[in-house]
């Protein structure tokens, strides 16, 4: 399934060339960052910190910052930073790239949309999320490789919340499938763009790591934990992963129901309404990725 740098942003909509992408904008997988790590006790926070200094881009990081405000220092400036590295390094040559692990392709087939495994299990996001933990607690784990792997650990959880990274529509119009919305076109305005990337675009396309930060605070303000059961309901990522597919079959493409294309000329309209339910569907699926990644971080790095 090929994923797109996001083009919507609500305001200007761009056509990419066909590139094989991960989940959710840099601004997306920031917010989804900065909320977990506000969520994380200090002594975890130092833990992550430490083990991010580890990291081959970390001293880039580190050089980028131009000092804090409002809560934004340097080690959350640099978690956030990690949040984006393996979209950073996609398709680059880089021996840490795993490409096919930013999603996992369910199948959807309307009308009963029956719930079949997805294609590659030893090669998608769930895996890739088993291989981040299983580095971030082995004793044997060089220092650069754990923190490669928390680098990996926090992208996929924002990943896995994005619900076109959990599916791919297979129909009449698609029956070798749509690749996650890739090759469905629609109009949120005047010019037809990809499905996948109004999605991914959601929680912004671009932006001050500050104000990333800003909106992390919001949304945790708009969605507390009590307020959220699938908390408690979805506990492991592939659960998560199921209830994204869920979400893609019910938001994303309205049962089945969405119309679309196979290219942006003749894209039909999205229904009114449509991009701001899914801006608050997209809200609530950060607010969760951000506490669970939370707790992922207690769990793997206690």
């Amino acid at each position: 399934m090929k994923h797109l740098v996001p083009v919507w942003t609500g305001v200007a909509l761009f056509l990419l060339s066909s590139v094989r992408a991960p989940a959710w904008s840099s601004a997306g997988h920031q917010v989804i960052a900065a909320e977990a790590y506000r969520q994380l006790p200090p002594a975890l926070k130092a833990k992550a910190n430490e083990i991010l200094k580890a990291h081959p881009d970390y001293e880039k990081w580190r050089d980028s910052f131009t000092g804090g405000s409002a809560g934004l220092d340097l080690e959350t400036f640099v978690f956030m930073r990690a949040s984006m590295w393996p979209d950073e390094i996609h398709h680059h040559g880089n021996p840490y790239d795993h490409p096919a692990w930013h999603f996992v392709d369910y199948p959807l087939k309307p009308a009963l949309f029956p719930v079949e495994p997805g294609p590659e299990p030893n090669n998608d996001a769930l895996y890739g999320i088993i291989q981040a933990e299983k580095a971030l607690t082995d004793a044997k784990t060089s220092p650069e490789e754990r923190a490669v792997f928390l680098s990996w650990l926090i992208h996929l959880v924002g990943d896995m919340h994005q619900p076109l990274h959990c599916g791919t529509l297979f129909n009449s119009a698609f029956p070798n499938g749509d690749k996650g919305g890739n090759d469905f076109y629609v109009k949120p305005g005047a010019r037809g763009v990809r499905l996948h990337s109004v999605w991914d675009g959601l929680l912004g396309t671009s932006g001050k790591l500050q104000t990333h930060l800003n909106y992390a605070i919001r949304i945790e303000a708009d969605y507390p934990k009590k307020s959220l059961p699938e908390l408690k309901i979805a506990k492991t990522p592939k659960d998560w992963s199921l209830e994204s597919r869920s979400v893609a079959i019910e938001k994303a493409y309205l049962h089945g129901k969405l119309k679309g294309s196979f290219n942006a000329n003749d894209a039909p309209a999205l229904p009114e309404g449509y991009t701001k339910e899914a801006k608050a569907v997209a809200e609530r699926r950060a607010a969760l990725a951000g506490y669970r990644l939370a707790e992922e971080i207690e769990k793997f790095l206690e």
